[in-house]
């Protein structure tokens, strides 16, 4: 990290006066420098009590914003002009303004002691690099500050924005993005220059579900603020795929990290194509990444990015985690360690004798699920949509290929396809068929958008869980691989309370 430390600013989801004062006390207690009040969240008799919220903990942003620019606030320049003037009034740190829509009332506000103006605009949909690079480079009155925010993927953000934000020398502006590399923006905020960087209520205040990020792509304050401001440069990490707003990552190796402790900061990072998460991986590693957590369906590419690949990311074929060391990328699949975990524990629990199991598919996760099927002496059958790779899978693993017309019921199935996410499209396999009453369903997928696994698993009988424990599980072997030892069994065991596995 090069620049000064930025202001940390929390965007506050409150729509009154009554969730301000509440939300300001859990925002002050993470070290927070200001907040940001969303007036265009709030009704016109919500607004008219603005008074309350003064005396205020927290210096205090007054944002009103347009539909037009991503928020919930009028467009028109005359409906937005009476709630500005009335919000002048008081004694706001900044006030924000849309260059588009207010700059006609700059001079017409109030001003108290000590107050200022944020000339802002914000491109929801993305913008051209030569408008991005005219934007930063508007000129602002004294006492007022230029805010430039724009959606962009990573790899433009990479390729066509970072390099037009002029050093921190030049001109003082807050330029960030949103969407896939909002995260990413956040994390190099003192790499920029940015002076502020807007960021989520603290995941302390998770339980409160009224204090939910604003915007996706901030990162939570009691994550953001200890990375930003640490004196040394702390490593990141993040986890690659498409999509990866689901995840819980995120949440699992913050907590870690926070418990252990650790410095560092974990983000998500949303990669629509292979071209553009290959191209990406020489830019993180030059911008502190230490290590990325590889999901779907970018784990073969993962695999062949590496220039050194573990035993276990060769004989499952695809690498979910990758560790930058210098000018080496590491391979390493700790999907393996998770399934033969929970394998050696169903066991134990008396789910599952141990003596054979099924597995639907022939991809990473089936080829994990295959290779601890056979160090711990299991039988495996192996089921696929297409005969030819559940016969390549099944050689490789000493398996029996079985055609899905002819499935054979099993004391433990292991669904391991991306039937259930959005947009994965269906089975192929009559898993029906394979299961037994009295047996055990265990799913790699989790936070399913579909039920069909788990209605098919009950309708025959047998339990089912979904793979949240499975994620817990890779995500603490992934933890080892990069500090040398993996979260303590209470960690762990909290992680799992957390996810809702526990027990």
């Amino acid at each position: 990290m090069t620049g000064p430390v930025p202001l940390i600013v929390v965007s506050l989801p409150a729509e009154s006066p009554t969730e301000v004062r509440r939300q300001i006390d859990a925002v002050a207690s993470a070290r927070a420098d200001l907040a940001e009040i969303r007036f265009d969240f709030w009704s016109p008799e919500a607004r008219s009590r603005v008074a309350e919220i003064f005396p205020s903990r927290l210096p205090l942003i007054a944002t009103l914003r347009s539909r037009a620019e991503g928020g919930r606030g009028p467009d028109d320049p005359a409906e937005r002009a009476p709630i500005l003037e009335e919000l002048a009034r008081h004694p706001f740190r900044w006030l924000d303004l849309e260059s588009e829509r207010d700059l006609r009332l700059l001079d017409r506000l109030p001003r108290a002691t000590g107050s200022g103006r944020i000339l802002s605009v914000h491109y929801p949909n993305g913008t051209t690099p030569e408008t991005w690079d005219a934007q930063l480079r508007v000129p602002v009155p004294a006492g007022c500050l230029r805010k430039v925010v724009a959606r962009a993927e990573i790899g433009s953000f990479l390729r066509d924005l970072l390099p037009r934000v002029p050093p921190v020398d030049e001109q003082i502006v807050v330029a960030l993005t949103i969407g896939p590399s909002g995260p990413l923006s956040r994390a190099w905020a003192r790499r920029i220059g940015v002076p502020m960087v807007y960021a989520a209520p603290p995941t302390s205040a998770v339980s409160d579900t009224s204090l939910a990020a604003v915007e996706p792509s901030q990162i939570p304050v009691d994550r953001l603020e200890p990375f930003l401001r640490s004196d040394d440069a702390p490593p990141l990490f993040g986890l690659a795929g498409h999509p990866v707003a689901h995840s819980l990552s995120p949440r699992l190796h913050g907590q870690w990290l926070a418990r252990m402790p650790r410095p560092g900061l974990y983000v998500p990072l949303d990669f629509p194509s292979e071209s553009e998460f290959l191209g990406a991986l020489e830019d993180l590693a030059s911008g502190g990444f230490r290590g990325l957590n590889v999901t779907h369906p970018w784990k073969g590419a993962a695999l062949e990015a590496a220039t050194e690949v573990s035993h276990g990311a060769d004989i499952c074929g695809v690498a979910n985690t990758l560790t930058f060391r210098g000018d080496s990328i590491d391979a390493e699949n700790t999907d393996l360690a998770a399934i033969l975990r929970r394998l050696e524990e169903l066991k134990s629990a008396g789910k599952w004798s141990g003596g054979s199991l099924s597995v639907v598919g022939a991809g990473g996760a089936g080829r994990a699920t295959l290779a601890a099927a056979r160090a711990i002496g299991a039988e495996a059958r192996v089921y696929a949509r297409r005969p030819g790779a559940a016969e390549e899978v099944a050689e490789i693993f000493g398996a029996e290929p079985r055609a899905p017309s002819d499935p054979r019921p099993d004391e433990l199935v292991v669904h391991a396809t991306s039937a259930g996410r959005a947009g994965a499209g269906a089975l192929g396999v009559p898993l029906q068929g394979l299961v037994r009453p009295g047996g055990h369903v265990l799913d790699w997928v989790y936070a399913a958008d579909s039920t069909e696994i788990r209605e098919i698993a009950e309708r025959a009988g047998a339990t089912y869980e979904d793979g949240r424990r499975l994620l817990v599980y890779q995500a603490a072997a992934s933890f080892g691989v990069w500090w040398g030892e993996e979260p303590s069994r209470e960690a762990v065991a909290a992680a799992l309370e957390e996810v809702g596995c526990a027990g």
